[in-house]
This record gives structure tokens, sequence and C-alpha cells, in this order.
């Protein structure tokens, strides 16, 4: 199988991004290189789901290998050892941009796998364990509305730098992870040293400047290798919109505010699961057992709650404790 290979460009960095040469087996794998670092992504999923789900089972995961900087792992057995904490919170970037992106109601199960290739000691593989996802995503059959890029913003004398290295980054007042699409932002996390709103406001607009040649060369490999996507459109769980019109009419609006406003946490709870089996019960009486299963309950009520606290925060200003949004705790 040929390899293809794209490159993306943004101020002084490059990064190679390749697909069609590894895991053949996989519904879409890609490997990112930048320097001498290098992530290979690979994403399956299921193309059934399975019975009475009714919640989307996603897996990210994440691995550094001591083979990857040319080492043995030292313990007894020679084995891999469990993720450490810096594999765990990488799997956790990689989950948090790329999680809204998958069609509401499909709950197929679905596994991103990264692994870690070769470390150079120098460009972090977090960032690209990110891009490895996005573009492995895209060039899979796997519906996905992507892509995404991903870049570190540090600021060394007041100059903003990608994807700093290593020894780059402890001359920075600025750590900053940012993830986005096209047009807007989908993720960042970060941390600075007494940066100021403005030059951060700045940061974000560097970083999503740099998403771009990312965003690019992943439309370039699709272009060049990626499948077709496949139809989900007789998978997608939808809950019926004359039950789920009725169970906003009987739990949704002031009853459920009122619920969520609650300032005691096992008040609050107890409190909105008993409109919750209210409605249920009334549903059931209304639409019968076999239309109003628990996954049809559990997605009509959820949506009621996002609603309402969309709606507080929009429209009234309020969080579920009563704070405003620009008041800290006491």
């Amino acid at each position: 199988m040929t390899e293809h290979q794209v490159t993306a460009k943004f101020g002084d960095k490059e990064i190679t991004i390749g697909s069609g040469h590894i895991t053949k087996q996989a519904d879409g794998t890609v490997t990112v290189q930048m320097g001498e670092t290098i992530v290979m992504t690979a994403v399956v999923a299921a193309t059934k789901g399975r019975e009475g789900q009714d919640w989307f089972p996603l897996q990210v995961d994440y691995r550094e290998r001591a083979s990857a900087c040319g080492q043995i792992p030292g313990n007894y057995f020679r084995r891999e050892g469990r993720p450490s904490d810096k594999e765990i919170l990488t799997c956790r970037l990689t989950d948090r941009p790329i999680r809204p992106l998958f069609s509401k109601g499909w709950f197929n199960e679905c596994q991103v796998y990264g692994l870690l290739l070769s470390a150079d000691g120098e460009n972090e593989p977090d960032v690209m364990s990110i891009l490895g996802a996005s573009a492995a995503l895209m060039v899979s059959d796997i519906p996905w509305a992507g892509p995404l890029g991903a870049v570190r913003v540090a600021r060394i004398d007041g100059k903003f730098v990608a994807n700093p290295t290593n020894d780059e980054m402890a001359e920075s007042d600025l750590d900053l992870l940012y993830v986005g699409n096209e047009t807007d932002v989908v993720m960042y996390e970060g941390s600075a040293d007494q940066i100021t709103e403005a030059d951060f406001i700045k940061a974000l607009k560097f970083g999503q400047e740099c998403c771009i040649p990312q965003i690019e060369a992943q439309k370039e490999l699709v272009k060049i290798c990626g499948k077709e996507k496949r139809d989900i459109s007789d998978q997608l769980f939808v809950v019926p919109s004359a039950i789920f019109e009725k169970a906003e009419e009987l739990g949704g609006g002031d009853r459920i505010v009122e619920a969520l406003l609650t300032v005691a946490k096992l008040e609050r709870e107890r409190k909105v699961s008993a409109i919750k089996d209210e409605v249920a019960a009334k549903l059931r009486e209304e639409f019968g057992e076999d239309e109003v299963t628990g996954p049809v309950v559990e997605q009509a009520f959820y949506h009621i709650q996002k609603t309402a606290l969309r709606g507080l925060i929009l429209e009234k200003g309020k969080r579920l404790d009563g704070r405003s949004l620009d008041t800290l705790r006491a």
C-alpha cells in the first residue's frame, strides 16, 4: 500500500501527516511527525450499535512506549506498565475536542488509539495526538464533523511561538494548548504568568491562525486517500417528536429550572429525579411502554435539562448555585 503524505507549515514549524502504510485493518490511520517525534493514531468504529445503548461509547487511548526513545522498560518483566499521568492527561486532551463532533444520537462503539513511535525529547507529542485523531477520523469512513487543528502557543520575549520545544517552554510566560476548526475555537487550556487579557486574546487569535494550515493539509490528505463516509442515517437514535414535546410540556420550563436552582446538591438531584420519574410514568401511560423505553426517557430528559441550563446562563446570567457569571465562590 502506498504511503501518502501532506505537510502543514506555520511560523517556523512544519508538521507532516502520513497515511496508508501501517495498521491497514483500521478504519483510518495516520502518522504525525514534528522533528523526530512521531505519533501514530488509528481509529475504528463498530458498524452496529448494541441493543438498548443510550450513550456514545467513545474510548480514547494514548501510550508512550519506552522504545520510542530507544529504551527497554526497566522492570523485572521488561513490560510496559500502567498509563502514566501524562498519558492519561493526553487521552483527555484528545477526547475533549473530538467528542462533540460525532453525530448526535450515534451510539456505536468507537476507539481512537494513539501511540508514540519516536520521541526526540524536544517536541511534545500531546498536540500531535490531537491532530492525529482529527486526521485519522477524516481519512476514515466514520462520519465526523472535522477537521481540527491543534497547536501549543508560547510567548518568549513578547513574541508568540507555535509548538515550542521543551527548552523554549522554559523561557515562556505562556503555555496555551489551542484546538480550533476553520472558523472558531473548539477547546483551549493552559496557564500563564501574569499575562493580560488583551495579550491572551492575541494568543488565541495566533493559535487559530496556526490551525488553518493543518486543516488545509488534512483536506488535501482526504482528497488523496480518504474513504467514503458510511451511511449512519438509520443508526441514529432519535426521540420521537411527539414524545419529546410531551416530555417538555410535563417537565420542562420553570418546573425543571426551579429544581435545578436548588443549592444543596443531594436535594437538587432528588428533585430532578422525582420530576423525571413522574414524566416517564405519564409518558408511558399515554404512549405505551414499548415506545417510551429507558433510553428514550434518558435522552428526552437530558435535552430538557440541557435547554434549561443553557437558558439560565444565556438569558438570566445565572449558574446552578445562583451565582452570576462574574461572581466568584465565597
